[in-house]
């Protein structure tokens, strides 16, 4: 039998390893606070070694410190076979861990997929479970002739209660507590004159004093200590926010709330106004849109920029503040070891684009605050947001729209589809969905009276509403397919070609893209391929042809023949300097096609 020693320090190991994976489990979100995902898994912001071993480890961890817990418990359990009641709790303790150790690892899952049985593992736990309930038992039995303590009885109740309700799934497999605890009492009563022989005093400094105290008080302090650096160092972010918000309050033109759209000149970013003039030269490496932050009641506009490797906030005046210390330091980090490799990655095939360099500044300014204060984007409201909807009364399974020169009165006609696959599969007859057709009928104030049936892509039948171009125009397409368009204020159709897609309809001008039938093929074969819209007017004549194209309220971006982009008014002037790029929105660069028109 060991010394009572030797039991204590394996039975307070025991609960340190209890008390380790308890502190992990609820520190774990507190330490992810601090990382990042990268290629290589989780990568610290503070390059912390030793979090990012924990966090990128843990389930190897985990599986060492429950196997090696399970098996010294074990050892030490077959040492003590002849004290009953504490070989037994730690056998129970012993067994507890390695079957955790085994869930843990993939063996488990292997052993279901080839029994093909899911609930296997969930069986085998209730299987597991019940093992400290045989061991009260038999230990009821082995001390029959001995009145048992009290604090034994409490015990045993207990856990066979805290099994009870793990077998229910109502609380979980805590009863490895009660075995520890019971360990604990079991060798306050044993016997401080046992006597070790030499050599099992060597195998036990060897098992329990270097292996198991390693193991586990290594693994405590690993978890104690990344949580520590976790919070020394958010302080250090905190106190670094401190200098850069008041900093934000001081400087020039820092309330400005006028639009500022980043361009591109080579390979410098700078800012321009949505009436073209240059307020920023293009002299960052990067630069993010600006920004709406309210500091202490008050808003500012702040846009995050870099040059020659050096972080600085700058208002619209390019008064600016030279991000330093700490703060510097894991902004670096962050850039250096997440975005700057992950935006490579995602936007390297996007063309001539490197729609990274924005994207990524756009996400480390909104993680600047670490949540602690709202970023709201300072830009221009796209085409979208100005796109007029109309109200839509239904009676009768008949929706109606009244303008001031024509009725509209619509018919949904629904249609099904033979699915044979589906058939098979239900043996039954199934049909499925397709867009609807709609009977529509002009109904003009003079009585004329005209009805055709077409397709409307701007229908909502749950919401009651009709989407409009700009200027109130309704789009339809022919039912064969063929052609599209749209009734003007008179109600008329107005029919072109499906070769084009309708992007909008305003400033008496047509807005269309040539829709090609092999540009996937194309786009797949040929990075440098670009689509192509037209800009008519009202009799249909082009005014303008460009492979980029994007519409506001005042003003519209286009590309021009030698690629540079430019702003122009309705009238179609340029109004802006030549620019590699104009970033009016993340989504129009990212594209480099303009996909919202497609």
């Amino acid at each position: 039998m060991n010394k009572k020693k030797t039991n204590f320090l394996v039975a307070i190991l025991n609960l340190t390893e209890i008390v380790s994976i308890l502190v992990l489990h609820f520190g774990t979100n507190y330490l992810l606070s601090g990382m990042m995902s990268s290629e290589n898994g989780m990568t610290s912001i503070y390059n912390s070694f030793i979090s990012e071993t924990l966090l990128n480890k843990i389930d190897m961890i985990l599986i060492l410190i429950h196997s090696v817990v399970g098996v010294i418990n074990i050892i030490c359990a077959i040492q003590n076979k002849k004290n009953n009641k504490l070989f037994f709790w730690q056998m129970v303790f012993g067994i507890y861990e390695l079957y955790t150790a085994f869930l843990l690892c993939d063996l488990s899952k292997s052993l279901c997929n080839i029994l093909d049985d899911y609930d296997a593992l969930e069986t085998s736990k209730k299987i597991i479970s019940i093992i400290p309930i045989i061991f009260v038992i038999i230990n009821f039995i082995r001390i029959r002739k001995n009145k048992p303590k009290t604090i034994q009885i409490i015990s045993y109740i207990g856990v066979i209660v805290l099994v009870g309700l793990d077998l229910l799934g109502i609380f979980g497999a805590f009863w490895n507590v009660i075995a520890v605890i019971m360990q604990l009492i079991y060798i306050h009563f044993q016997d401080k004159k046992i006597e070790e022989t030499k050599k099992r005093k060597i195998v036990n400094i060897i098992l329990y004093y270097i292996i198991q105290s390693f193991f586990v008080i290594g693994f405590f302090f690993m978890i104690l200590y990344s949580l520590f650096i976790t919070k020394v160092n958010e302080i250090k972010w905190e106190n670094g926010l401190k200098e850069v918000f008041n900093g934000i309050t001081k400087l020039q033109g820092n309330t400005n709330k006028e639009i500022y759209i980043p361009v591109e000149k080579d390979n410098k970013y700078g800012f321009i106004t949505e009436d073209g003039k240059e307020k920023i030269p293009c002299q960052y490496d990067n630069v993010s849109f600006f920004y709406e932050i309210e500091i202490n009641g008050v808003k500012y506009y702040i846009s995050l920029v870099k040059l020659d490797n050096i972080f600085y906030i700058i208002s619209k005046d390019n008064d600016s503040i030279k991000i330093e210390g700490n703060l510097d330091r894991y902004y670096k980090k962050i850039y250096t070891s997440h975005m700057e490799p992950f935006m490579d990655k995602a936007f390297k095939d996007v063309k001539e684009y490197k729609v990274g360099n924005i994207t990524s500044f756009q996400f480390l300014l909104q993680v600047f605050t670490r949540g602690e204060k709202r970023f709201i984007q300072n830009t221009l409201e796209s085409n979208d947001d100005l796109v007029t909807k109309v109200s839509l009364n239904v009676e009768n399974s008949k929706y109606t729209y009244t303008s001031d020169n024509y009725t509209m009165i619509i018919e949904q006609i629904k249609e099904t589809v033979k699915d044979d696959v589906l058939d098979n599969y239900y043996d039954t007859d199934y049909t499925s969905s397709v867009e609807s057709k709609f009977k529509v009928t002009i109904r003009k104030n003079n009585d004329d009276e005209k009805t055709e049936i077409v397709y409307l892509p701007g229908i909502n039948l749950d919401e009651l509403w009709l989407k409009t171009f700009t200027n109130g125009y309704i789009e339809f397409e022919t039912e064969d397919k063929i052609n599209l368009g749209w009734y003007d204020n008179n109600g008329n159709q107005i029919i072109i070609p499906n070769n084009y897609k309708i992007i909008d309809i305003k400033d008496n001008k047509v807005f269309l893209r040539v829709m090609d039938n092999n540009e996937e093929e194309k786009n797949r074969e040929d990075k440098k391929y670009e689509p192509v819209f037209i800009i008519l007017n009202m009799e249909g004549k082009i005014q303008f042809k460009t492979t980029a194209l994007d519409i506001y309220k005042e003003m519209y971006l286009v590309k021009k023949d030698n690629k540079k982009m430019v702003l122009i008014d309705r009238n179609l002037k340029e109004i802006s300097n030549e620019y590699d790029k104009i970033i009016t929105t993340i989504q129009v660069d990212a594209t480099d096609s303009y996909c919202s028109y497609y």
